[in-house]
Formats: structure tokens, C-alpha cells, sequence
């Protein structure tokens, strides 16, 4: 039985329409329902947080797993990226008021100090570092948009779709850092022992993205 981990809420109908234009059996996943854990044929599916896919692919709790880049990355840790499915397409960027735009166009010195409001911790340290910035961090884990009205940060790093939620408190992107879609992940040991039982579904659902 192959085990794949998927990702509940928003992001769990894309997975259903990769799997099923893949050919994989979907019909008790789409009527989940509060289940959490789905057999389908010599499938099954564990439905999680999408912050917890990664790991319950890395500790071998599932064989294959569909997670966003944003997840995978905050996870830090090692996993085998097969394939970039292209949905749930979105960004990562630095988001804030007009004020402190202003001061992203300057030298990146200026920057030091400031305050940045994520779930993304891991994610935000690494990035700013990159720019030889350090900051302070501010870890929400929902209405990070609120931070910067309420003097909580100067800024927030976030992931980005359609900007709307941004645009309604008074923020725009400073700043995108990296592009974010649904990947097809593998743990390594499994990639390295499991190979010829996955090779036939990786290659089911890169084929299914391809022609969408």
C-alpha cells in the first residue's frame, strides 16, 4: 500500500484533481468528511496540517506527499522534490505600509532592527539574512495584516496570492522573495528503497500536470 499525506483545507481540492487526473483513486477522498485517514485500493491517504505534511513525509509515515513550497521550506528539512505540480500558485514577499516601502528602495543597512510580523520564522530569519539584514520576529500564526496597524511590527512576510487582504488593511508587497506551488515531495530513504513502487505514480501525476 502506498501512503500519500495531503494537506487539509484550501489546498486539499487541487490535490484531489491531481490525483484523480492522475488516475489514483479519489472517490472516498472527496467525501472524506472529518476522516483523517482514507483507504482507497492499495492507496492510502492521511490528511494533516499542511504544516505537518513534510514531516510525516520525512519521518516515513507516508510515502509521497503534496505540500506547498512555503510549507516545505519553514519545515527545514530534507526532503526529495520530485515534481512541481504549478498549482495553488502564489509568492512569498515582504508586505507593509507605504512608510516603510519607502525605506526597502534605500540601502538594505536601513533596514536593520526592523520588525517583522510571520508565521514563517524559519523562512523570514533566513531570507532577511540573505541581505546581511537582522531582524526582530514577531511570530502570529493568523491575521498577520493586523501587526503593523496595531505597532506590533513594521512589517509583515507572508504568502501572497491575490493581495486583496493585504490591500483591505492598508498594506502592498514590498518585496517578493520566492515563487509558492503545491510540490510533489518524497522522504529520501524512501526515494532510495521504494523507487519502483513510486516511479509508476510519479510518473501518472507529472504526466496529469503536464497536460493541464
Amino acid at each position: 500500500m502506498l501512503t500519500f499525506a495531503l494537506p487539509t483545507g484550501r489546498s486539499l481540492d487541487s490535490c484531489i484533481e491531481i490525483l484523480d487526473s492522475a488516475g489514483l483513486p479519489t472517490e472516498k477522498l472527496k467525501k472524506a468528511g472529518r476522516n483523517l485517514v482514507i483507504e482507497e485500493a492499495s492507496f492510502r491517504y492521511l490528511l494533516s496540517k499542511p504544516s505537518d505534511v513534510p514531516a510525516m513525509v520525512y519521518y516515513g509515515a507516508a510515502d509521497l506527499g503534496l505540500a506547498g513550497k512555503d510549507v516545505i521550506e519553514e519545515a527545514g528539512i530534507a526532503l526529495t522534490e520530485l515534481l512541481d505540480t504549478g498549482r495553488g500558485s502564489c509568492f512569498m514577499a515582504v508586505a507593509g505600509p507605504s512608510a516603510i516601502a519607502e525605506k526597502f528602495n534605500g540601502h538594505l543597512c536601513g533596514l536593520m532592527g526592523l520588525k517583522v510580523a510571520t508565521k514563517y520564522t524559519r523562512l523570514a530569519e533566513r531570507t532577511f539574512g540573505e541581505w546581511g539584514v537582522q531582524i526582530k520576529l514577531l511570530k502570529l500564526n493568523g491575521s498577520v495584516e493586523l501587526a503593523p496597524a496595531l505597532g506590533l511590527a513594521d512589517c509583515i512576510f507572508d504568502v501572497v496570492q491575490t493581495g486583496g487582504t493585504l490591500r483591505a488593511n492598508g498594506l502592498s508587497v514590498i518585496k517578493k522573495t520566492m515563487p509558492v506551488s503545491l510540490r510533489l515531495v518524497a522522504g529520501i530513504s524512501s526515494v532510495q528503497l521504494r523507487w519502483n513502487s513510486l516511479f509508476g505514480v510519479v510518473d501518472s501525476i507529472g504526466a496529469a500536470v503536464r497536460a493541464a
